[in-house]
């Protein structure tokens, strides 16, 4: 039997994300878990964050974003990324940077990062959600097996709804193969 919980977004797993910008020629990140793909070919993403957000701002203002995924290793700062605001806390200096195609902060110790250009930006209730067209992607080779990242390597953390983080489970079956074996009834 289901149990009606009220209007909630229960959507599992909430990806642990930094979003970057550059205001005012200074790096800046935010912790967010509204994050996603949208296309893989071509690669299209979203980010989704409040529009009183400092990060927000220098979105706005470069039309650049990055998403950089960090490890679990690094939770400390992505959690203390999430806490404070840029406006009151310089945050350039919590990682060390490094800046792609464009004039983007990304994180170098995050094993992930997408730079993004905003091709749309869409207003939803207190949010801004920009969508944005994947310049390029760069990972640590030390993350890379068979010329893909390796989620084991990367070690993400996902963000529950019940307020803790946690890690990446293990494999428990392949994409467009397992369906294989059903037999409908």
């Amino acid at each position: 039997m289901k149990k009606e919980m009220g209007k909630y977004g229960y959507f599992y797993p909430v990806p642990t994300v930094l979003l970057g910008s550059s205001i005012k020629g200074k790096a800046n990140y935010n912790t967010l878990g509204n994050a996603g793909i949208i296309s893989m070919f071509p690669p299209v993403v979203y980010v989704s964050s409040e529009k009183k957000h400092y990060t927000n701002q220098g979105i706005r203002e470069t039309g650049y974003f990055s998403i950089n995924i960090p490890s679990v290793a690094l939770l400390e700062k992505t959690d203390y990324c999430g806490l404070v605001s840029g406006i009151n806390t310089d945050k350039s200096a919590v990682f060390e940077n490094f800046y792609g195609k464009t004039n983007t902060p990304m994180i170098c110790e995050c094993p992930i990062n997408l730079e993004c250009k905003v091709i749309e930006t869409v207003s939803v209730y207190d949010m801004e959600v920009f969508i944005g067209d994947v310049i390029e992607t760069y990972s640590d080779e030390s993350c890379i097996t068979d010329g893909k990242p390796d989620i084991e390597k990367i070690d993400p953390s996902i963000y529950t709804i019940k307020g803790n983080y946690r890690r990446v489970g293990k494999e428990v079956g392949k994409p467009f193969t397992i369906g294989k074996t059903y037999e409908r009834k």
